[in-house]
Protein backbone atom coordinates (compact mmCIF):
# COMPACT_ATOMS: atom_id res chain seq x y z
CA UNK A 1 0.00 0.00 0.00
CA UNK A 2 1.25 3.48 -0.86
CA UNK A 3 2.41 5.41 2.19
CA UNK A 4 2.65 9.18 2.48
CA UNK A 5 5.96 8.86 4.35
CA UNK A 6 7.71 7.98 1.10
CA UNK A 7 6.37 11.15 -0.47
CA UNK A 8 7.72 13.18 2.41
CA UNK A 9 11.17 11.65 2.01
CA UNK A 10 11.08 12.33 -1.69
CA UNK A 11 10.97 16.08 -1.25
CA UNK A 12 13.74 16.53 1.31
CA UNK A 13 15.94 18.34 -1.19
CA UNK A 14 13.25 20.92 -1.88
CA UNK A 15 12.98 22.24 1.65
CA UNK A 16 15.86 24.69 1.33
CA UNK A 17 15.71 26.64 -1.88
CA UNK A 18 18.71 28.05 -3.69
CA UNK A 19 17.63 30.72 -6.10
CA UNK A 20 19.10 32.31 -9.21
CA UNK A 21 18.07 35.30 -11.27
CA UNK A 22 19.39 38.23 -13.26
CA UNK A 23 20.07 40.52 -10.30
CA UNK A 24 23.34 39.39 -8.66
CA UNK A 25 22.67 41.43 -5.51
CA UNK A 26 19.36 39.66 -4.89
CA UNK A 27 20.90 36.31 -5.72
CA UNK A 28 23.68 36.90 -3.20
CA UNK A 29 21.20 37.78 -0.45
CA UNK A 30 19.26 34.59 -1.13
CA UNK A 31 22.33 32.37 -1.37
CA UNK A 32 23.67 33.74 1.91
CA UNK A 33 20.33 33.19 3.65
CA UNK A 34 19.60 36.88 4.25
CA UNK A 35 15.86 36.49 3.78
CA UNK A 36 14.87 39.42 6.00
CA UNK A 37 17.09 41.76 4.02
CA UNK A 38 15.81 40.34 0.75
CA UNK A 39 12.21 40.87 1.85
CA UNK A 40 12.80 44.57 2.47
CA UNK A 41 14.03 44.92 -1.12
CA UNK A 42 11.54 42.85 -3.11
CA UNK A 43 8.29 43.71 -1.30
CA UNK A 44 8.34 47.40 -2.31
CA UNK A 45 9.69 46.48 -5.74
CA UNK A 46 6.75 44.18 -6.39
CA UNK A 47 4.30 46.71 -4.98
CA UNK A 48 5.63 49.30 -7.42
CA UNK A 49 5.39 46.86 -10.35
CA UNK A 50 3.05 43.89 -9.89
CA UNK A 51 4.22 42.51 -13.26
CA UNK A 52 7.82 42.15 -12.03
CA UNK A 53 8.39 38.40 -12.45
CA UNK A 54 11.77 38.41 -10.74
CA UNK A 55 10.42 40.22 -7.68
CA UNK A 56 7.55 37.72 -7.49
CA UNK A 57 10.05 34.88 -7.70
CA UNK A 58 12.26 36.23 -4.93
CA UNK A 59 9.34 37.08 -2.68
CA UNK A 60 8.02 33.53 -3.20
CA UNK A 61 11.41 32.16 -2.13
CA UNK A 62 11.42 34.48 0.87
CA UNK A 63 7.96 33.46 2.02
CA UNK A 64 8.86 29.81 1.58
CA UNK A 65 11.95 30.35 3.74
CA UNK A 66 9.69 31.78 6.44
CA UNK A 67 7.35 28.79 6.18
CA UNK A 68 4.49 30.66 4.50
CA UNK A 69 3.79 28.13 1.77
CA UNK A 70 0.25 29.32 1.04
CA UNK A 71 1.62 32.82 0.49
CA UNK A 72 4.62 31.61 -1.50
CA UNK A 73 2.83 29.47 -4.09
CA UNK A 74 0.69 32.21 -5.73
CA UNK A 75 3.79 34.37 -6.09
CA UNK A 76 5.77 31.55 -7.67
CA UNK A 77 2.86 30.78 -10.00
CA UNK A 78 2.64 34.46 -10.91
CA UNK A 79 6.33 34.58 -11.82
CA UNK A 80 5.84 31.49 -13.96
CA UNK A 81 2.78 33.00 -15.63
CA UNK A 82 4.78 36.12 -16.49
CA UNK A 83 7.75 34.13 -17.82
CA UNK A 84 6.96 30.48 -18.51
CA UNK A 85 10.34 29.91 -20.19
CA UNK A 86 12.32 30.54 -17.02
CA UNK A 87 13.74 27.28 -15.62
CA UNK A 88 14.16 28.70 -12.12
CA UNK A 89 10.53 29.71 -11.91
CA UNK A 90 9.44 26.15 -12.68
CA UNK A 91 11.84 24.91 -10.01
CA UNK A 92 10.43 27.35 -7.46
CA UNK A 93 6.91 26.05 -7.99
CA UNK A 94 8.24 22.50 -7.62
CA UNK A 95 10.06 23.39 -4.41
CA UNK A 96 6.96 24.86 -2.82
CA UNK A 97 4.51 22.12 -3.83
CA UNK A 98 7.08 19.56 -2.71
CA UNK A 99 7.13 21.07 0.75
CA UNK A 100 3.34 21.22 0.74
CA UNK A 101 3.27 17.50 0.03
CA UNK A 102 5.06 16.93 3.33
CA UNK A 103 2.15 18.45 5.22
CA UNK A 104 -0.71 17.07 3.10
CA UNK A 105 -2.85 13.98 3.47
CA UNK A 106 -2.01 10.92 1.39
CA UNK A 107 -4.26 11.57 -1.60
CA UNK A 108 -3.53 15.28 -1.83
CA UNK A 109 0.17 14.54 -1.45
CA UNK A 110 0.06 12.21 -4.42
CA UNK A 111 -1.41 14.99 -6.56
CA UNK A 112 1.21 17.44 -5.38
CA UNK A 113 3.98 14.97 -6.16
CA UNK A 114 2.61 14.68 -9.69
CA UNK A 115 2.94 18.43 -10.06
CA UNK A 116 6.37 18.34 -8.48
CA UNK A 117 7.59 15.86 -11.09
CA UNK A 118 6.09 17.90 -13.93
CA UNK A 119 7.64 21.20 -12.82
CA UNK A 120 11.06 19.66 -12.19
CA UNK A 121 11.07 18.09 -15.62
CA UNK A 122 10.07 21.40 -17.21
CA UNK A 123 12.85 23.19 -15.32
CA UNK A 124 15.46 20.71 -16.56
CA UNK A 125 14.20 20.72 -20.14
CA UNK A 126 14.47 24.51 -20.21
CA UNK A 127 17.91 24.47 -18.58
CA UNK A 128 19.70 21.09 -18.52
CA UNK A 129 22.35 22.68 -16.26
CA UNK A 130 19.93 23.79 -13.53
CA UNK A 131 21.75 22.19 -10.61
CA UNK A 132 18.98 22.76 -8.07
CA UNK A 133 16.38 21.07 -10.26
CA UNK A 134 18.75 18.21 -11.11
CA UNK A 135 19.50 17.68 -7.43
CA UNK A 136 15.84 17.76 -6.43
CA UNK A 137 14.97 15.28 -9.16
CA UNK A 138 17.83 13.06 -7.98
CA UNK A 139 16.39 13.11 -4.47
CA UNK A 140 12.97 12.21 -5.80
CA UNK A 141 14.33 9.23 -7.73
CA UNK A 142 16.36 8.18 -4.70
CA UNK A 143 13.64 8.40 -2.08
CA UNK A 144 10.31 7.81 -3.78
CA UNK A 145 8.80 4.32 -4.14
CA UNK A 146 8.64 2.87 -7.62
CA UNK A 147 4.87 3.29 -7.74
CA UNK A 148 5.29 7.08 -8.04
CA UNK A 149 8.49 7.08 -10.09
CA UNK A 150 11.35 6.31 -7.73
CA UNK A 151 14.34 4.78 -9.50
CA UNK A 152 17.83 4.52 -8.01
CA UNK A 153 19.43 4.12 -11.43
CA UNK A 154 17.89 7.41 -12.51
CA UNK A 155 19.14 8.98 -9.28
CA UNK A 156 22.67 7.89 -10.21
CA UNK A 157 22.20 9.29 -13.72
CA UNK A 158 21.18 12.66 -12.24
CA UNK A 159 24.28 12.64 -10.04
CA UNK A 160 26.37 12.06 -13.17
CA UNK A 161 24.68 15.01 -14.86
CA UNK A 162 25.37 17.22 -11.85
CA UNK A 163 29.02 16.15 -11.88
CA UNK A 164 29.31 17.03 -15.56
CA UNK A 165 28.09 20.57 -14.84
CA UNK A 166 29.91 21.10 -11.54
CA UNK A 167 32.37 18.48 -10.23
CA UNK A 168 32.19 19.78 -6.66
CA UNK A 169 28.41 19.58 -6.56
CA UNK A 170 28.63 16.26 -8.36
CA UNK A 171 30.79 14.80 -5.61
CA UNK A 172 28.28 16.06 -3.05
CA UNK A 173 25.59 14.26 -5.05
CA UNK A 174 27.64 11.06 -5.03
CA UNK A 175 28.10 11.47 -1.27
CA UNK A 176 24.33 11.72 -0.92
CA UNK A 177 23.91 8.42 -2.77
CA UNK A 178 26.65 6.81 -0.66
CA UNK A 179 24.92 7.97 2.52
CA UNK A 180 21.75 6.31 1.32
CA UNK A 181 23.74 3.12 0.78
CA UNK A 182 25.46 3.53 4.18
CA UNK A 183 28.92 3.45 2.58
CA UNK A 184 30.97 5.58 4.98
CA UNK A 185 34.29 5.19 3.16
CA UNK A 186 32.77 6.39 -0.10
CA UNK A 187 31.05 9.29 1.66
CA UNK A 188 34.36 10.47 3.08
CA UNK A 189 36.14 10.35 -0.27
CA UNK A 190 33.32 12.12 -2.08
CA UNK A 191 33.23 14.97 0.43
CA UNK A 192 36.99 15.34 0.20
CA UNK A 193 36.79 15.33 -3.60
CA UNK A 194 34.07 17.98 -3.48
CA UNK A 195 36.43 20.27 -1.56
CA UNK A 196 39.36 19.45 -3.84
CA UNK A 197 37.24 20.21 -6.91
CA UNK A 198 36.33 23.62 -5.51
CA UNK A 199 38.26 24.70 -2.40
CA UNK A 200 36.21 27.90 -2.33
CA UNK A 201 32.90 26.06 -1.94
CA UNK A 202 31.29 27.09 1.35
CA UNK A 203 28.77 24.28 1.08
CA UNK A 204 31.36 21.58 0.43
CA UNK A 205 33.50 22.72 3.36
CA UNK A 206 30.55 22.78 5.74
CA UNK A 207 29.25 19.39 4.64
CA UNK A 208 32.69 17.89 5.15
CA UNK A 209 32.83 19.50 8.60
CA UNK A 210 29.44 18.04 9.48
CA UNK A 211 30.60 14.60 8.30
CA UNK A 212 33.73 14.76 10.44
CA UNK A 213 31.64 15.73 13.47
CA UNK A 214 29.19 12.85 13.04
CA UNK A 215 28.88 10.15 15.69
CA UNK A 216 30.65 7.65 13.45
CA UNK A 217 33.63 9.89 12.72
CA UNK A 218 34.15 12.06 15.81
CA UNK A 219 37.04 13.85 14.09
CA UNK A 220 36.32 17.11 15.81
CA UNK A 221 39.65 18.75 15.03
CA UNK A 222 39.10 18.22 11.30
CA UNK A 223 35.49 19.35 11.63
CA UNK A 224 36.62 22.60 13.23
CA UNK A 225 39.26 23.12 10.55
CA UNK A 226 36.75 22.79 7.70
CA UNK A 227 34.20 25.04 9.39
CA UNK A 228 36.90 27.65 9.91
CA UNK A 229 37.76 27.43 6.22
CA UNK A 230 34.08 27.98 5.36
CA UNK A 231 34.11 31.01 7.63
CA UNK A 232 37.06 32.45 5.72
CA UNK A 233 35.25 31.89 2.42
CA UNK A 234 32.15 33.79 3.48
CA UNK A 235 32.01 35.39 6.94
CA UNK A 236 28.61 36.94 6.20
CA UNK A 237 26.77 33.60 6.36
CA UNK A 238 25.53 32.15 9.63
CA UNK A 239 25.99 28.45 8.86
CA UNK A 240 29.65 28.07 9.85
CA UNK A 241 29.09 30.19 12.96
CA UNK A 242 26.20 27.92 13.99
CA UNK A 243 28.28 24.83 13.40
CA UNK A 244 31.20 26.10 15.47
CA UNK A 245 28.88 27.30 18.25
CA UNK A 246 27.42 23.81 18.45
CA UNK A 247 30.84 22.16 18.33
CA UNK A 248 32.31 24.35 21.06
CA UNK A 249 29.22 23.80 23.24
CA UNK A 250 29.60 20.05 22.82
CA UNK A 251 33.31 20.21 23.69
CA UNK A 252 32.70 22.59 26.63
CA UNK A 253 35.15 25.11 25.18
CA UNK A 254 33.51 28.08 26.83
CA UNK A 255 36.03 30.77 25.86
CA UNK A 256 35.91 29.70 22.22
CA UNK A 257 32.13 29.56 22.37
CA UNK A 258 31.91 33.08 23.77
CA UNK A 259 34.28 34.33 21.10
CA UNK A 260 32.48 32.72 18.16
CA UNK A 261 29.11 34.03 19.35
CA UNK A 262 30.47 37.57 19.60
CA UNK A 263 31.99 37.24 16.13
CA UNK A 264 28.79 35.82 14.66
CA UNK A 265 26.65 38.64 16.01
CA UNK A 266 29.10 41.20 14.72
CA UNK A 267 29.17 39.66 11.24
CA UNK A 268 25.54 38.56 10.91
CA UNK A 269 23.56 40.67 13.41
CA UNK A 270 20.16 39.79 11.95
CA UNK A 271 20.62 36.03 12.28
CA UNK A 272 21.05 34.77 15.84
CA UNK A 273 20.82 31.08 14.99
CA UNK A 274 24.32 30.37 16.43
CA UNK A 275 22.87 31.20 19.85
CA UNK A 276 20.02 28.79 19.25
CA UNK A 277 22.42 26.05 18.15
CA UNK A 278 24.56 26.50 21.24
CA UNK A 279 21.50 26.38 23.46
CA UNK A 280 20.20 23.26 21.73
CA UNK A 281 23.46 21.38 22.27
CA UNK A 282 23.69 22.43 25.92
CA UNK A 283 20.10 21.35 26.50
CA UNK A 284 20.93 17.95 25.02
CA UNK A 285 23.97 17.51 27.24
CA UNK A 286 22.30 18.92 30.33
CA UNK A 287 25.38 21.05 31.05
CA UNK A 288 25.64 24.80 31.63
CA UNK A 289 21.85 25.15 31.59
CA UNK A 290 21.95 28.84 32.64
CA UNK A 291 23.95 29.44 29.46
CA UNK A 292 21.32 27.59 27.44
CA UNK A 293 18.60 29.73 29.02
CA UNK A 294 20.53 32.89 28.21
CA UNK A 295 21.14 31.84 24.61
CA UNK A 296 17.51 30.98 23.96
CA UNK A 297 16.43 34.30 25.47
CA UNK A 298 18.92 36.05 23.20
CA UNK A 299 17.51 34.24 20.18
CA UNK A 300 13.99 35.35 21.12
CA UNK A 301 15.08 39.01 21.10
CA UNK A 302 14.50 39.42 17.34
CA UNK A 303 12.53 37.92 14.48
CA UNK A 304 14.09 34.63 13.37
CA UNK A 305 15.77 34.58 10.00
CA UNK A 306 14.06 32.60 7.27
CA UNK A 307 14.93 28.92 7.39
CA UNK A 308 15.89 29.05 11.08
CA UNK A 309 13.98 27.72 14.13
CA UNK A 310 10.77 29.50 15.02
CA UNK A 311 10.07 31.29 18.26
CA UNK A 312 7.59 28.53 19.07
CA UNK A 313 10.39 25.95 18.84
CA UNK A 314 12.61 28.16 20.98
CA UNK A 315 10.01 28.56 23.74
CA UNK A 316 9.56 24.79 23.69
CA UNK A 317 13.28 24.18 24.17
CA UNK A 318 13.46 26.89 26.81
CA UNK A 319 10.67 25.07 28.63
CA UNK A 320 12.75 21.90 28.59
CA UNK A 321 15.69 23.84 30.01
CA UNK A 322 13.51 25.03 32.89
CA UNK A 323 12.27 21.49 33.46
CA UNK A 324 15.85 20.24 33.80
CA UNK A 325 16.57 23.12 36.19
CA UNK A 326 13.64 22.07 38.36
CA UNK A 327 11.57 25.15 37.51
CA UNK A 328 8.38 23.36 36.52
CA UNK A 329 6.00 26.34 36.56
CA UNK A 330 8.26 28.28 34.22
CA UNK A 331 8.64 25.25 32.02
CA UNK A 332 4.88 24.96 31.66
CA UNK A 333 4.57 28.68 30.93
CA UNK A 334 7.12 28.41 28.10
CA UNK A 335 5.35 25.40 26.58
CA UNK A 336 2.06 27.28 26.71
CA UNK A 337 3.70 30.24 24.98
CA UNK A 338 5.02 27.91 22.29
CA UNK A 339 1.50 26.64 21.66
CA UNK A 340 0.03 30.13 21.55
CA UNK A 341 2.49 30.91 18.79
CA UNK A 342 1.92 27.58 17.00
CA UNK A 343 -1.09 25.61 18.27
CA UNK A 344 -0.11 22.61 16.11
CA UNK A 345 3.43 22.31 17.44
CA UNK A 346 3.39 18.66 18.51
CA UNK A 347 6.55 18.50 20.64
CA UNK A 348 5.20 21.24 22.89
CA UNK A 349 1.79 19.55 23.02
CA UNK A 350 3.33 16.27 24.16
CA UNK A 351 5.63 17.83 26.76
CA UNK A 352 2.91 20.07 28.17
CA UNK A 353 0.64 17.06 28.61
CA UNK A 354 3.48 15.17 30.29
CA UNK A 355 4.32 17.99 32.70
CA UNK A 356 0.72 18.64 33.66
Amino acid sequence: MFQKSFVVLAVIALLAVSVRANDPALEALADDGHWKRLRTVVEPRLKANPADAEASYYLAATRQAFGDLSGALPLAEKALQLDGKNSDYHYMVAAIVGQMAEKAGVFKAMGLVGRLKKELQAAIELDPKNLEALWAQMEFYLQAPGIVGGDKRKARANADRIFAVNPSRGNLAYARLALKENSQADVSSYYLNAVLADPSSYSARLRLADFYASDRQKKYDLAEKEAREALKINPSRAGAFSFLAGLYSFQERWADLDAILVQSERNVPDNLSPYYQAGRVLLGSGKELPRAERYFRKYLAQEPEGGTPSHAATHWRLGLVYEKMGRKAEAIAELQTALRLDPKFEPAQKDLKRLK
